[in-house]
């Protein structure tokens, strides 16, 4: 079979087999991310919407000089996937705010639904443009209550609802649906926290036990138990953090009945916009 590099260069020759090579290379840039950094699949299908507008570019940069497209391929990822996650780092307070979003007052039928202004100093004399929802977001929107299910309050539901379009009945019935699949997810964190909080018990008396020990040989056996029992307390404390805390993508398109890649792309561009309309930065120099 023809490798992957003859192949690139035979493209940027002729112009064809795009699409045999866009095939090919999206399985690699999807795995990129998981195998290199550890990411979880939902952070590696939002690399690879993020990476693939630039796909034709980085075949139409690549020069034959001595070493394989592959080669030059994983450069450009590597530093694809670090800007992308410094951006995602930096949107991921935006994306929180996303979260807390509800209509102000019901939309008239004939009117796109405007979201709730995000909180800014009203003493600020530039704001940047609310992103406007119109009915085709309706589906992103429900996408993302649906993510924040775990964080949501039954107070929210009639806001939800409203800005979805979907009834409360069913709403709370896809919560109820989601929060049932993570019962093993929150298991898991019940047993990370009992471990780190008996951890965290355990280094606070030793720490005053050490401190009124005179005898040498016993303070250093002491201080050896605390060093294990801190250690074992940032364990799980890391642990903890590897934990996903929301729903996947997976199950919330198994949950709806739709493909994965819908609610992939419907989360990725209304993270865009609503990172777009709320600037960390503005409000903290405000």
């Amino acid at each position: 079979m023809e490798n992957l590099t003859s192949r690139v260069l035979e493209y940027q020759r002729s112009r064809s087999g795009l699409e045999g090579l866009v095939a090919e290379i999206a399985p690699r840039v999807l795995r990129y991310p998981r195998r290199r950094f550890g990411w979880d699949e939902d952070a590696c299908s939002e690399f690879y919407l993020y990476f693939h507008p630039r796909l034709l570019r980085v075949l139409g940069r690549f020069r034959d000089q001595g070493k394989p497209f592959e080669t030059y391929l994983a450069s450009v990822l590597q530093w694809q996937a670090i800007s992308f996650a410094r951006r995602r780092s930096r949107d991921e307070q935006a994306w929180a705010m996303g979260a807390r979003l509800a209509p102000e007052s019901a939309p008239e039928p004939d009117e796109a639904p405007d979201l709730e202004r995000f909180p800014a100093r009203s003493s600020s004399p530039k704001r940047a443009p609310v992103p406007r929802f119109g009915e085709s977001d309706r589906r992103s929107l429900l996408f993302l209550v649906l993510k924040c299910c775990r964080r949501l309050d039954p107070a929210d539901l009639a806001a939800a609802s409203e800005a979805t379009g979907v009834g409360p009945e069913r709403l709370a019935g896809l919560f109820e649906q989601l929060r049932a699949g993570m019962e093993l997810v929150e298991r898991r964190l019940a047993a990370l926290r009992e471990r780190r909080n008996r951890a965290f018990s355990e280094a606070r008396l030793l720490e005053t036990q050490l401190a009124g020990h005179p005898q040498p040989a016993a303070a250093e056996l002491l201080r050896q138990r605390l060093d294990a029992a801190n250690r074992r307390m940032h364990a799980a404390v890391a642990r903890m953090a590897r934990v996903r805390r929301d729903p996947t993508n997976r199950e919330i398109a198994r949950a709806l009945g739709i493909p994965k890649g819908t609610v992939d792309c419907g989360l990725f561009w209304l993270k865009r916009r609503l990172a777009g309309g709320y600037d960390p930065d503005r409000e903290r120099s405000a």
